[in-house]
């Protein structure tokens, strides 16, 4: 072989190679088969109906049955009436209201009888429902009608100057409808939610030609990101209807369904604006003809009265409200002797919690987790009813639903049972961020995983475990909040030249607010001062616990907070 030829076969096997180790490496990045945790449970076939069609299949043998009931003031409806009402608040978006499919109704109301009507009556008419946290302050309210644009927002007298200032504030000019009390007035201007939906009448004919693809947005639930403030979750039609689904697969569903001589009954305190309370609760259990009673805000008393009085079979909650049952001096066997099942999500419940409450209601509850987000319609994993797993896990993944952890410095997947940032992907994950494409960008790979922004592994014996955030999101009693959203507010105080939030334990609540300020030379501000600042422009729950003074805040070169660092200096 003369030199040419000898150059000319070493430069083909050099190609050779290269080709290989091209290949190698895209099978690696794009075949990620071995590193996906899949559902032990069978996938289910989401049906190509209408959203209300899907809820109503099995209501025939529940009809008079009450569907929801005010603990408060005792307010019901049946099933019948809820369908009844449901019709005909989506009649009246149309013809008296004058929206079209597509247009958005915001709701800022607390748990109480009318929400479902007015939420599933929204998507019956083809409209895309906002939820709002009913807590929230004027600058809250005016970030989410700035983003989405409400032509309708149905609240309750208590809400209304908020929802008029906040409003105004958005440039929005919506028709407010008011949740009535038909005695008694309502504020001039606003519209009557009993004319819309108790004192009209369903056009079944129009309602059958709204025209819903599968893939348009049903719903815009908010959800705290790291930067900046809530994004709105766009949520389809589709995915809702998988949600509904794999709820009621059979080692999944807690209710049994509706007869005429039992009857499912839940305690309905976990807020339906948030996306636990709209789907796991609402959609979860009105195809089941349970009897869901309803609290506008938590009271311990009016909750443990719920449970005794009510004869409470399934408990849906978070970690603070099982905590409460296992060791309030109050509680005793009464409470607890009906409840067949509970449920905890929103944040991790610690073993020992669980077997406290074991140990309360002589283990003859059965107690389990789930995962969940916004972005994944609360609906990712849960503990599978009859299992024996550990009680620290929150679940196997669902039907349809796949997991995947990956390094969250390197972004490549490790093997199962190594830790690293849980991805997820299924039919219940968002279609984005509403109006952030950038946004959508940065949580959702090309191949449809969600990046949670949690650090974890999966047990094959026991399930998910969620060990830490990435996503530096504080957990107050199950619910997020920003600390770049606080941060921001801190920095617009006059006294305030640099700030920083952690969220630092709690007993209670898992996790508070903890700020970190630089003042303004000569400034002179208290601690009650600035709390007392943030508590008047944000919802209690991201009240500020603590505040601590400091002459500098600890950052990167790139100028990103080292909260890290922060923690310590809190500790």
């Amino acid at each position: 072989m003369n030199n040419l030829a000898r150059k000319l076969f070493l430069r083909e096997i050099k190609k050779i190679k290269v080709q290989r180790k091209l290949s190698v490496s895209a099978k690696c990045c794009n075949n990620n088969n071995d590193f996906i945790i899949k559902s032990p449970c069978p996938d289910v076939v989401i049906p190509k109906v209408p959203l209300m069609e899907r809820i109503w299949r099995d209501s025939a043998g529940f009809l008079n049955r009450v569907a929801i009931e005010c603990a408060e003031t005792k307010k019901s409806y049946t099933y019948k009436q809820l369908q009844d009402c449901m019709a005909a608040f989506a009649t009246s978006l149309h013809k008296k209201l004058g929206l079209s499919p597509g247009d958005v109704v915001a709701v800022m109301v607390p748990n109480r009888p009318e929400y479902p009507v007015v939420v599933f009556g929204t998507m019956q008419a083809g409209c895309v429902a906002t939820t709002i946290n009913p807590i929230y302050k004027e600058y809250e309210v005016t970030h989410q009608a700035t983003l989405t644009q409400p032509k309708v927002v149905v609240t309750v007298p208590e809400c209304y100057d908020v929802i008029v200032n906040g409003f105004k504030d958005a440039k929005v000019n919506a028709k407010i409808v008011v949740i009535d009390n038909p005695n008694t007035p309502v504020p001039d201007g606003a519209i009557r939610y009993t004319e819309l939906a108790e004192k009209s009448e369903a056009d079944y004919g129009l309602l059958s030609k709204v025209v819903r693809h599968e893939d348009d947005t049903a719903v815009i639930p908010f959800s705290s990101g790291t930067t900046g403030l809530p994004k709105g979750v766009e949520i389809s039609h589709k995915s809702m209807l998988a949600s509904l689904e794999i709820l009621g697969q059979e080692r999944v569903c807690y209710p049994r369904i509706a007869t005429d001589t039992f009857q499912d009954v839940v305690p309905c305190v976990l807020p339906f604006y948030h996306v636990y309370g709209l789907i796991i609760l609402l959609l979860g259990h009105l195809p089941q003809g349970c009897k869901m009673v309803t609290m506008n805000k938590f009271s311990a008393a009016l909750y443990l009265s719920v449970l005794k009085d009510y004869k409470a079979s399934l408990v849906f909650a978070v970690p603070p409200i099982v905590i409460l049952l296992s060791k309030h001096p109050d509680v005793t066997w009464d409470h607890l002797k009906h409840v067949r099942h509970l449920n905890s999500g929103a944040a991790p419940l610690a073993a020992s919690d669980v077997q406290a409450l074991l140990e309360m209601s002589k283990g003859q509850i059965q107690i389990g987790q789930g995962y969940g987000a916004t972005e994944t319609n609360s609906v990712t994993t849960g503990t599978l009813i009859g299992s024996k797993a550990d009680h620290s896990a929150t679940g196997v993944p669902l039907s349809n639903m796949e997991l995947m952890f990956v390094h969250p410095e390197t972004g490549k997947p490790v093997p199962i049972g190594e830790q690293g940032e849980l991805y997820i992907r299924g039919p219940t994950v968002m279609k984005g961020y509403h109006k952030n494409e950038k946004a959508t960008k940065e949580t959702m790979t090309e191949d449809g995983f969600f990046k949670t922004g949690d650090l974890g592994y999966y047990d094959p014996n026991n399930g998910l475990y969620i060990s830490d955030r990435i996503k530096e999101l504080i957990k107050v009693k199950g619910l997020q909040v920003a600390p770049a959203e606080l941060e921001g507010l801190l920095r617009s105080h006059p006294a305030v030249a640099d700030a920083a939030v952690i969220g630092i334990p709690h007993e209670f609540y898992g996790e508070t607010p903890k700020a970190f300020l630089i003042t303004k030379p000569n400034a002179q501000v208290t601690e009650k001062e600035i709390q007392d600042f943030v508590a008047s422009k944000v919802a209690a729950f991201k009240k500020i616990e603590e505040v601590q003074f400091v002459k500098e805040i600890p950052k990167t070169s790139s100028g990103k907070i080292m909260r890290r660092e922060l923690k310590k200096m809190h500790a």
